[in-house]
């Protein structure tokens, strides 16, 4: 009884120095990536084989945007909920869920916009292959952000 008491124990202490030391060597291997370092990106870099300078410049633009992202996707989000709590309290159309629906319609257009004014300022600091290859990329992603009531947002 003891015997297999001590192999148990033996077992998961290997078990968990084999965890750790995968894990540890798995981290080590990565490259650091910070949340600044923008591993959004990385895809972007290696796909249409960026400059370190327009890799730079990319990235730079991307920054400001993120900060306008957050607020367009806190504001659909709120959007959205108030036209669900509207439209759950209610059992006909009000003046104030008609409000909340087109107030929603207009934060998610706005959102596009903006979305789509920054895929364009993204594409203007690339070569004309590697724009149209981008833009082909995340043009149906930024046209389909909104179809079917979704609430998430999308980031390049």
């Amino acid at each position: 009884m003891q015997r297999g008491l001590l192999i148990l124990v033996l077992a998961l202490m290997a078990g968990a120095a084999a965890f750790w030391l995968t894990r540890s060597h798995r981290a080590a291997a990565q490259p650091a990536v910070l949340l600044d370092s923008m591993p959004e990106l990385t895809w972007l870099r290696h796909e249409l084989k960026l400059s370190d300078t327009q890799f730079a410049k990319i990235s730079a633009l991307h920054a400001a945007y993120r900060p306008q992202c957050a607020v367009m996707c806190r504001n659909i989000a709120e959007a959205q909920t108030t036209v669900e709590s509207l439209a759950r309290s209610n059992r006909a159309m009000t003046p104030e869920l008609a409000a909340a629906i087109h107030n929603h319609a207009s934060v998610q257009a706005q959102c596009q916009q903006n979305m789509l004014e920054h895929l364009y300022q993204t594409a203007d600091l690339l070569d004309d292959q590697q724009a149209a290859r981008y833009l082909a990329t995340v043009l149906p992603h930024a046209l389909n952000a909104n179809s079917g009531g979704t609430t998430s947002c999308q980031h390049d």
